[in-house]
């Protein structure tokens, strides 16, 4: 499969909406329901294949602050990100609307322009106290072009199904995750990896024809007493 491409994952959102644990889910599969909040920036990383594709993604990951005090510092990790999550807690609406009043238009302001965005919802396994109806994150998702998943990181619910599907967004840019077409979609992913494929037998034949052009080479060196 050859090595893993690397791109940067930025997690933005309040204190306490559950960013650093389901970083923590998705590499460690672990959750600490009593997770101090961070007081500075973290960095992991996890590589996923994506076999379909014949792809790998290394996932190098930031965990930003979310205290308002330190949000000028999270403008530095905004740089060269390729993929910008927006996390807010179900159960506290002002999580919900400060990603639309604040989150969104730093990252717009300060982000690369083709970054892919996602929208997640967290602790849905709360929903008796959510204040955030689905379709609302939903539609916020769909008004910036982003990914939309909710996720609980205590029974470990949508992670996965997240960097899957943003992983797959990144490999092919035309990517529907939610797409009902889903014969549509497989064949779109079986057209990117027979391309992967005939590119993989291009490189090989051309490595082939230069190791015979140098055999070739060498041969010719060798009848006119070419070597010392």
């Amino acid at each position: 499969m050859g090595e893993p491409e690397s791109i940067k994952v930025v997690l933005l959102g309040e204190t306490g909406v559950g960013k650093t644990s389901i970083i923590s889910q998705f590499t460690k599969n672990n959750f600490d329901p009593h997770q101090e909040t961070s007081l500075s920036a973290q960095f992991i990383s996890k590589t996923l294949e994506f076999p379909d594709l014949g792809q790998s993604i290394k996932f190098d990951i930031w965990d930003t602050v979310g205290q308002e005090k330190y949000r000028s510092l999270a403008k530095i990790f905004y740089k060269d990100a390729k993929v910008i999550i927006l996390v807010y807690d179900v159960t506290r609406q002002v999580t919900f609307e400060n990603l639309k009043s604040y989150w969104i238009e730093e990252t717009k302001a300060n982000s690369d322009g083709d970054a892919i965005f996602a929208v997640v919802a967290n602790k849905i396994d709360l929903y008796q106290e959510s204040q955030v109806k689905n379709e609302e994150g939903k539609a916020f998702a769909n008004e910036i072009g982003a990914i939309f998943q909710g996720t609980s990181c205590l029974s470990n619910s949508g992670i996965s199904t997240l960097f899957d599907n943003i992983g797959k967004k990144y490999l092919i840019p035309g990517y529907n995750y939610e797409s009902d077409d889903k014969k549509a979609q497989e064949e779109y992913i079986k057209k990117k990896k027979d391309e992967n494929i005939r590119g993989k037998k291009r490189m090989e034949n051309k490595d082939k024809k230069g190791m015979k052009l140098e055999e070739k080479q060498l041969k010719k060196k060798e009848k006119k007493g070419g070597f010392c």
